[in-house]
């Protein structure tokens, strides 16, 4: 009882083990610097299905080429064994024989010519009894190894492109999703800051937001702090002392990510600001949109 039961603990860390490595997988798929180990785990994973073919239809003509090679050679070899007096000429065709008589020993004789591993050392006597015997063994070249296997490269080739294909597509997807993810944490925070439900926020209410703890640990996940109070207020109101929904959404999505964006963020809305200081100096310049046509 004791064996069975270590036995069916050491069954259990080992399926652990296996979803661990699943896991390490799906890791490996996010990293950019696991991209091409990811591809060529893909690739052998896709190509399971072309590799199980590529194994019926390459027996399917080693079997009808082992057939025809009975019927054709080794009917000729034994007919030569039948008259051969020499007994070094009759041990050379029983070599020649136990790699072709029977369908088993040909197919794997074949299967000897398709891997290109030394042939044509038997080829060659054969050819001393049969000469056009050279005509049969090419045209199994031909057909498995030029035709057939530049096939199955073509197809695991092609499996390979189209998987880079779909990881692009599933990126985008995961871009995409990642955005709406963002929107809709942005609109439930616009929604807690929006105490009386006006649809802006004042700065009595932003600034609140900033003093409620559960508030406060939102602002942080952006990467803003209690300090950036004023200035994010500032950068997001257009000049009204009030902050829309607009305003709110799309400063904040600009404003995501590195450091760089937020300093070239504040810099387009100061450049804005300082635009309306000077229209209301010295007029609309040519290029500004409340010209006159």
């Amino acid at each position: 009882d004791a064996s069975v039961d270590s036995g069916g603990a050491f069954r259990a860390l080992n399926l652990f083990r296996t979803v661990r490595l699943a896991r390490l997988v799906r890791v490996f798929r996010k990293v950019p610097a696991f991209r091409e180990a990811w591809m060529l785990i893909r690739g052998l994973s896709d190509s399971s299905r072309t590799l199980l073919w590529t194994v019926v239809v390459i027996f399917f003509v080693t079997y009808t080429f082992a057939i025809f090679g009975l019927v054709i050679i080794v009917s000729d070899l034994q007919e030569a064994r039948k008259v051969a007096d020499d007994p070094l000429e009759q041990t050379k065709l029983d070599k020649m024989l136990e790699l072709t008589a029977g369908l088993d020993s040909m197919m794997y004789t074949l299967v000897q010519v398709l891997c290109e591993d030394s042939f044509h050392a038997f080829m060659r006597d054969i050819l001393d009894y049969i000469w056009w015997s050279w005509m049969y063994f090419y045209a199994y070249i031909a057909l498995a190894c030029l035709v057939l296997m530049n096939l199955v490269t073509a197809i695991i080739v092609e499996n390979a492109m189209e998987t880079s294909r779909n990881d692009h597509e599933q990126q985008v997807q995961e871009k995409e999703a990642k955005q709406r993810r963002e929107v809709r944490e942005l609109k439930h925070l616009f929604t807690l800051m929006d105490a009386d439900g006006s649809g802006t926020l004042c700065w009595d209410e932003f600034q609140d937001s900033f003093k409620d703890p559960t508030m406060c640990k939102k602002w942080m996940l952006l990467d803003f702090q209690e300090d950036d109070c004023q200035e994010l207020f500032t950068l997001l109101d257009d000049g009204d002392g009030e902050i829309e929904v607009s305003e709110f959404f799309e400063g904040l999505q600009r404003m995501r990510g590195p450091a760089a964006s937020k300093d070239v963020f504040r810099l387009q809305k100061t450049l804005e600001k300082l635009e309306k200081v000077l229209d209301e100096i010295v007029g609309p310049s040519p290029k500004s949109p409340a010209s006159p046509k």
